[in-house]
């Protein structure tokens, strides 16, 4: 991450903080909860509190600090968790090699993980 990507999200937390505590300003214990919570959710979850609000008004995956990483689009399709088929692999003279299937002749001494 460049200097630059850092003072950003260093200047996203202020905001984060900064407007928890003025929605909380007749009260300082609601203002510093909504401030630890968006802060936190940043750290933990790395998506500003407004991206939760662009995802559900376009239905598409938001994120400001991705944006910032990458100088990608802000808001993108939904990606699509993609699952591997297992492989099997196994020690035979002098290499390892793998299939799509079991070779259920193998014993469980030439199996690699």
């Amino acid at each position: 991450m460049s200097n630059q990507n850092g003072i950003n999200i260093a200047k996203s937390i202020g905001f984060a903080t900064a407007l928890g505590l003025s929605l909380g300003a007749c009260d300082v214990t609601t203002g510093f909860v909504v401030a630890s919570a968006a802060t936190a959710n940043i750290i933990a979850e790395d998506k500003m509190p407004t991206d939760y609000l662009a995802e559900w008004a376009t239905g598409m995956d938001c994120n400001y600090i991705r944006k910032l990483d990458d100088k990608g689009p802000y808001c993108r399709p939904p990606h699509e968790e993609l699952i591997e088929r297992p492989r099997y692999c196994y020690r035979e003279l002098g290499r390892v090699t793998c299939y799509k299937n079991p070779n259920l002749h193998a014993s469980s001494s030439t199996t690699v993980n």
